[in-house]
């Protein structure tokens, strides 16, 4: 028995721990939900080839693979809740259904139909339902959340493709997908010798009998939720959303769980499954204490106490929710009529700017729009300066973003000078500028293409008074100085370059602040030169 399940032994109201087969889990009629606050289907190719390389391991070897720990609530009547485990429980059904349809396509081409059609219907009531003999009533053996449920019953489990797979929600597009992944690869391992016995071999021996598990059975919510945060302490595999959601149903009234269900789903599609723990953090930390991501969900759980905090608590995440998005996409419709504020956004996406986050969305919600363009551009500026021009450690710009979001969600910043002179330390002086500058070298392939364009139109931009958009320009890199410059390329034109990079130099160093400066003993200004390097 592993450590993780002698820990959670000592949880009072425990019924059962014990070491069980897939074939027993999913057997003698037991019936399994996913509980409305698990998350939705998140697995994604990489685990569904590490499950396939366990599963050929222990079909090469004559062995057994142990899946970990399964954690289930008894309702009665053998109905049981997956507290932990639903991902792999719902990835192995979906290894059931490819196997099924696999036979399926045999009885198509009349391949021992009436055999074929037999093992079919034995390996449905095993793997994915039957009828009750009393009531004649069919059963599924799992349901997924509410999510994820509706295309699980209505297209995977009777082989019906969607209608358009652009439409799904991305948890069913991966539920999709596995499905899709599986049959493909059962189609190549089976190869030309499709044989219905050795299919149904496969899954009712192989997957159903050696793949192992430690099956743990809690009788109360309570323990279902202490065992939920135990195992998120032992670093399984549960991340802050499912913790998050788990604590704020948990903690809210029956008649207000309606409402906390509906903002909390429509949080989640707003900024995606994967980005709601850093959008979580960011907005977390533009209001309070900068926190590393583990920390979080506790720190939130001693904050959010009652049902009233959790609706006002979601009520703030929702609001945000919309102006984070934009923040991290300038193609965002929140951005049109703001030409300015999408140059900047898309100016800090190729920079890969994310720390600035929690000051953008601070900024957003507490300035009029004047002022946060301002900031914008400050961050623009500061970034390319900091991070992609000197290179230098990112860590102190998340602590002075932090602590300046915090100042301006508490109303002690409430300009954009104000918010200068708390960003002061993080602006690269012109010299040590300048000399980094001199010595910057940036790849012309890949992504890095797109810095060096962006870079070459800024020179040229504010050279000639021009505004051209280096990403819809048709100009190229080949016009500046060929990727592949033989012997035959004029010295002329090298010289051409150097007069450029004069002017350049000239035009720096002339330029004069009006405006209360980030640096004040420097040359930059919020006005003039923020509108620059």
């Amino acid at each position: 028995m592993t450590l993780l399940a002698l820990e959670i032994m000592a949880v009072n109201n425990l019924l059962d721990t014990s070491t069980v087969s897939f074939s027993d889990i999913i057997g003698n009629g037991k019936i399994y939900q996913v509980p409305s606050y698990q998350r939705d289907y998140s697995w994604k190719e990489d685990h569904w080839e590490d499950l396939w390389s366990d599963i050929v391991s222990i079909t090469d070897n004559d062995s057994i693979h142990y899946m970990g720990s399964i954690v289930l609530q008894n309702q009665g009547d053998k109905k049981y809740t997956i507290i932990d485990g639903q991902q792999r429980l719902a990835t192995l059904s979906i290894i059931a259904l490819a196997t099924i349809r696999l036979i399926q396509d045999l009885v198509n081409n009349d391949i021992e139909k009436e055999k074929n059609e037999e093992r079919i219907k034995i390996l449905s009531n095993k793997f994915l339902g039957d009828k009750d003999p009393a009531s004649l009533t069919y059963s599924e053996k799992l349901s997924l959340n509410e999510n994820n449920n509706s295309f699980y019953q209505s297209h995977l489990m009777i082989f019906r493709p969607p209608i358009n797979e652009r439409t799904l929600r991305d948890s069913d597009k991966l539920l999709w997908r596995s499905y899709n992944f599986f049959r493909t690869t059962l189609q190549k391992h089976f190869d030309k010798n499709l044989n219905g016995e050795q299919i149904a071999t496969f899954l009712n021996k192989r997957v159903a009998e050696r793949l192992m598990f430690i099956q743990i059975v809690v009788e109360n919510e309570v323990s279902a939720y202490t065992v939920f945060e135990t195992l998120n302490s032992r670093g399984v595999d549960l991340t802050v959303t499912d913790l998050l959601k788990n604590y704020l149903f948990s903690v809210s009234t029956r008649t207000d769980l309606v409402h906390v269900k509906e903002k909390w789903q429509r949080i989640v599609d707003t900024v995606g499954l994967d980005t709601f723990p850093a959008f979580l953090r960011h907005y977390w930390i533009s209001k309070q204490k900068l926190i590393r991501q583990e920390y979080l969900f506790r720190a939130v759980k001693e904050t959010v106490k009652t049902s009233i905090e959790v609706i006002i608590l979601l009520e703030d995440l929702e609001k945000d929710a919309q102006i984070y998005i934009a923040l991290i996409n300038s193609s965002d419709p929140y951005w049109i009529g703001l030409r300015e504020a999408r140059k900047k956004i898309k100016e800090l996406e190729l920079f890969k700017e994310r720390q600035s986050l929690p000051l953008l969305l601070a900024a957003h919600n507490n300035l009029n729009t004047e002022e946060f363009l301002k900031v914008l551009r400050m961050v623009s500026i500061i970034t390319f300066r900091y991070t992609v021009v000197s290179g230098l450690n990112t860590n102190p710009k998340e602590q002075y973003y932090s602590q300046t979001a915090i100042k301006i969600s508490r109303g002690e910043c409430k300009n954009a000078n104000s918010i200068s002179q708390e960003l002061k330390p993080l602006y690269v002086k012109d010299l040590d500028f300048e000399n980094d500058f001199s010595t910057l070298s940036i790849k012309t392939k890949g992504r890095s293409r797109k810095l060096a364009r962006y870079i070459l139109f800024a020179l040229e931009n504010h050279l000639n008074q021009t505004d051209i958009d280096y990403e819809e320009s048709p100009a190229t890199i080949e016009h500046i100085l060929p990727e592949n410059a033989d012997l035959e390329w004029s010295l002329e034109r090298v010289w051409e370059l150097k007069r450029i990079e004069n002017r350049v130099n000239f035009v720096s160093t002339k330029m004069q602040s009006n405006d209360q400066t980030v640096g004040a003993t420097d040359r930059p200004s919020m006005g003039r030169n923020f509108a620059f390097f």
